[in-house]
């Protein structure tokens, strides 16, 4: 009986690490932001012009490849509104942040300091790079 009452301590116990392991994942929707997948992000780059790329993840990760035209700001650099202003022109400009996916969580931190300082086209990559390398896309690096 009591080897019984192991096991199923030992199984609690393993569902509970597959339970937080599951909510420390990035949200696939933000409030104020538009989600999109890779096909949103191929729609987005082909037809919006003055379409920002923030790549958020480390720059080992952007140099090993990144979208075209993606220019690198990790979330934990975005300290001020300025931070991201540095980069897109106007709140309404279209602004595209991507990560590593969803266990990576640096794209929604992004966007979401993005959607608090008042931009209002905002678009969030939640797959990212696990997604995007997962289909194949093309990929640039430095």
């Amino acid at each position: 009986m009591r080897t019984l009452a192991t096991f199923a301590a030992g199984i609690l116990f393993a569902a509970g690490l597959a339970t937080a392991a599951h909510a420390d994942l990035a949200p696939m929707e933000i409030d104020g932001a538009t989600t999109v997948d890779a096909d949103g992000v191929i729609e987005l780059v082909t037809s919006t012009p003055n379409l920002v790329i923030l790549d958020n993840r480390s720059q080992g990760d952007y140099d090993a490849g990144h979208i075209e035209g993606a220019i690198r700001l990790i979330d934990t650099d975005i300290a001020s509104e300025a931070d991201i202003a540095a980069h897109v022109g106007a709140k309404e400009d279209p602004v595209l942040f991507y990560c590593n996916g969803l266990s990576c969580g640096r794209a929604a931190n992004a966007a979401i300091k993005a959607v608090n300082y008042g931009y209002s086209n905002v678009h969030y990559y939640a797959l990212g790079m696990e997604e995007w390398k997962e289909r194949g896309l093309p990929l640039v690096s430095n």
